[in-house]
């Protein structure tokens, strides 16, 4: 009992210590994921090991004092993802329709033919405008009957696990579809218009997730990601950035996304919202966003069913509303986050061979 309670609290405390490597390998990067599920499991072995070790011990009780440091740190990580936490984007009743956009964001999964689960979560949904990720040529022609609703639309259907599609009700201008790092890798970049005549800025990405099977490191996703926000910092519209970001809420680098751009996360103090995957309960994580700036309040945000992809879709209303002194800020980028911002961002498109516009 003893050894085993040991050795899965070595477990905890390594993998709490391996996102602090400096490094963009994908067997360390893997780390930044499971805080949720390393944040049980740690308290559970904290919890067993009073009863059970002998802190007369100095092997047992060394394991304990570094397994409740390990859990501090684990839950300081989680919290602002917990209803215990004020929220970031405050929740409003008050709105008038012409100020309000409802947004739908899936990850439909390219292999997934359950058309009809899709299609009845989507109309259910009603969304304004919808981004669908890893849309071949196939789901372009299911999604067509949609037209009719979403006269507005952008294209770009791939065999490679990351065609993008959007659909609008709303007015769009300056669409395009940019290869921001990998020409593999397309986002759509567009502005779309409210009721109430007011613009906004839309970022829709799915870069591509650091994994052995598809990038053995996250310098293309971090590069992406940061381009982005150092684009959004100096916008002057309001902005929504939807997507499957292949990182998780609490990363260094999502964090870093947030301080760089200074959008709000509307998660944070309300829920997790863990999108991926499906089939694994025990094994799911935040990994589709939705970053909105300083001028919108919620209405409302859920999770909603399963489409038949490995990922759930994200649905969220929105008000657009200049009154925004309840929102909480996140914290501001500090001269490291700025350094490392630059660096990342000339080392990813340095090796993807691009120059640095957006």
């Amino acid at each position: 009992m003893k050894i085993t309670l040991i050795g899965f609290g070595l477990f905890c405390i390594l993998a709490t210590i391996m996102p602090f490597i400096a490094t963009k390998k994908w067997w360390i990067r893997v780390f930044d994921f499971p805080h949720l599920q390393l944040t049980i499991l740690s308290l559970v072995v904290l919890v067993i090991s009073l009863k059970v070790f002998n802190f007369n011990n100095i092997l047992e009780f060394i394991v304990f004092l570094l397994l409740g440091i390990t859990s501090l740190y684990q839950l300081r990580l989680i919290l602002p993802y917990t209803p215990l936490s004020k929220k970031q984007v405050a929740t409003t009743k008050n709105h008038k329709k012409e100020n309000s956009i409802r947004v739908f964001s899936a990850n439909v999964f390219q292999d997934n033919s359950d058309f009809s689960s899709f299609l009845k979560v989507f109309r259910n949904a009603n969304p304004d405008i919808a981004v669908l990720l890893e849309t071949d040529r196939w789901w372009k022609e299911k999604i067509q009957p949609l037209k009719a609703d979403y006269l507005h639309t952008v294209e770009y259907p791939l065999d490679n696990y990351y065609g993008i599609i959007l659909l609008s009700k709303l007015p769009l201008k300056n669409t395009e579809v940019k290869f921001l790092v990998n020409n593999n890798i397309p986002s759509i970049h567009a502005s779309v218009q409210l009721p109430n005549l007011t613009w906004i800025k839309l970022y829709c990405l799915h870069p591509m997730p650091p994994s052995p099977s598809e990038n053995e490191s996250s310098l293309d996703r971090d590069t992406e990601l940061l381009l982005v926000a150092k684009n959004i910092s100096s916008q002057e519209y309001p902005v929504i950035v939807l997507g499957d970001l292949n990182d998780v809420a609490w990363s260094h680098t999502t964090r870093m996304f947030q301080r760089i751009s200074r959008l709000l996360d509307p998660r944070i103090g309300r829920g997790f919202f863990n999108t991926f995957h499906t089939k694994y309960p025990l094994f799911r994580w935040p990994l589709d966003h939705l970053f909105v700036s300083n001028d919108f309040q919620l209405l409302e945000l859920k999770r909603l069913k399963s489409i038949g992809s490995d990922h759930f879709p994200i649905f969220a209303e929105l008000c657009h509303n200049s009154h925004t002194e309840q929102n909480n800020s996140p914290e501001k980028a500090s001269k490291e986050d700025k350094i490392e911002t630059k660096d990342t961002i000339r080392e990813g498109l340095k090796e993807n061979g691009k120059s640095q516009t957006l």
